[in-house]
């Protein structure tokens, strides 16, 4: 049973670093690897490794696209020559080595290449990272490269500002605190332990979404009239212009970049200044659908459910359904590709890819009775509440995570050994 002793009275070493267990080492990356240059080592310079050599198969390369933080993305991958990767034969990589991107944001990213996957070459901006067997545990430096304390000194040693990255030197200096063996394998066994159930709740949630597309598909193919948006809803509305404020003055100013993929964090969302007829002009209301009307966001929409003091910015339209819509159906057809099939086709080739108010009028929506769009609302949207909260149990257990991670990975709280990892 993995267990944390969060009472231990540890003397602790000063470093320039941190604090640290005094059983504990504070060492660079290449010395807890086993100080052997060659087991730290980058892809080859661009000049010497190009996109012309790729191929449908033969020996697979490891791109920046590939590596996530503790995750191996098997996907999009890409070969070169036997011949070519026996020239590069310096910058292999094989199953079980650690491969970081060293470019772009976030940066220092880290896996661990999959026992299943065939040995090969890293490119540029990946870094190998091979531990000598029996020096330390290497899911342990997999969490410690990908700690908040490695990033920030990555963050810190950046080159560049648009694709910031930085040198193999630099990663092979990372400093990193090093516990006795058991209890790195102790820690990482606690952080894989969170991992697996990220992984279990993320399949939940892939499948349950892939089963409300599929109910939707269902549903919504049934032989209903067809509607004008435009004449099932009031008059609708751009938002207003100002400026936003980020202190707690004035109503909430909602903007086109507040509305994500899983919904609005209303506590991120900023303040305005309005007087009182913008207030009652622009304020929403329950039933009230904002959508994104120019740029990438174009066409994502949100349903607004309670009562909240804001208002709407001028990227935003604002629909209200009339009695014969409910709010709720129209938000679940807002979901499907009947409705983004429509946007797509009437956005392209517009002036930065957006939609106006006569475009969205003319948004076709099917229009069955007012019982029906009550019974397919409440279908989906159980199926909606059963995702909301998948979603935040995952959010809890990340903050878990990085909240275990903090506190294992520099001693602050200590693990018992018990000899059974």
């Amino acid at each position: 049973m993995n267990t944390i002793d969060s009472e231990s009275q540890e003397q602790f070493h000063v470093s320039s670093v941190r604090y640290f267990p005094e059983e504990w080492d504070n060492k660079t990356l290449l010395d807890a690897v086993g100080m052997k240059k060659d087991l730290i080592v980058a892809g080859p310079f661009g000049s010497n490794l190009k996109v012309s050599d790729y191929k449908d198969e033969g020996i697979p390369i490891i791109r920046l696209q590939n590596i996530d933080y503790g995750k191996f993305i098997d996907k999009e991958i890409k070969y070169i020559s036997h011949e070519k990767a026996r020239e590069l034969a310096y910058h292999s990589f094989r199953a079980g080595d650690l491969v970081l991107a060293k470019l772009g944001d976030p940066i220092g990213k880290t896996c661990i290449v999959p026992d299943y996957f065939k040995d090969g070459i890293v490119v540029a901006d990946v870094v190998r990272v091979r531990v000598a067997d029996g020096l330390v545990d290497k899911k342990f430096i997999m969490y410690s490269l990908n700690s908040v304390a490695t990033k920030n000194q990555l963050i810190n040693g950046t080159i560049g500002s648009t694709r910031p990255r930085v040198n193999l030197d630099q990663i092979r200096d990372i400093q990193i605190l090093v516990p006795p063996l058991n209890e790195q394998r102790k820690i990482a066994a606690i952080l894989s332990s969170v991992d697996a159930a990220i992984e279990q709740t993320d399949a939940i949630i892939a499948q349950t979404e892939r089963m409300k597309t599929g109910l939707m598909q269902e549903l919504f193919a049934k032989k209903f009239d067809i509607a004008k948006l435009g004449d099932c809803s009031f008059k609708p509305e751009y938002g207003y212009t100002t400026s936003a404020i980020f202190q707690p003055v004035g109503p909430k100013f909602i903007r086109i970049t507040d509305l994500k993929d899983d919904g609005v964090d209303w506590a991120s969302v900023p303040h305005c200044t309005c007087d009182e007829y913008v207030l009652k002009k622009y304020l929403l209301k329950p039933g009230d659908i904002i959508f994104a009307r120019i740029g990438a966001t174009t066409g994502k929409n949100y349903l607004i459910k309670e009562n909240i003091n804001c208002i709407f910015a001028s990227y935003l339209i604002r629909i209200r359904c009339k009695d014969m819509l409910l709010p709720d159906f129209l938000y679940q057809f807002l979901k499907t590709s009947a409705y983004w099939n429509q946007i797509n086709a009437n956005k392209s080739g517009r002036l930065k890819e957006g939609i106006n108010i006569p475009l969205l009028n003319g948004i076709l929506i099917p229009l069955p009775s007012i019982q029906e769009q009550k019974k397919i609302s409440l279908i989906l949207s159980s199926i909606d509440e059963r995702l909301d909260g998948e979603k935040k149990y995952r959010e809890r257990l990340k903050k878990l995570k990085l909240g275990l991670m903090q506190d294992l990975l520099n001693g602050r709280v200590r693990v018992k050994v018990d000899g059974n990892v």
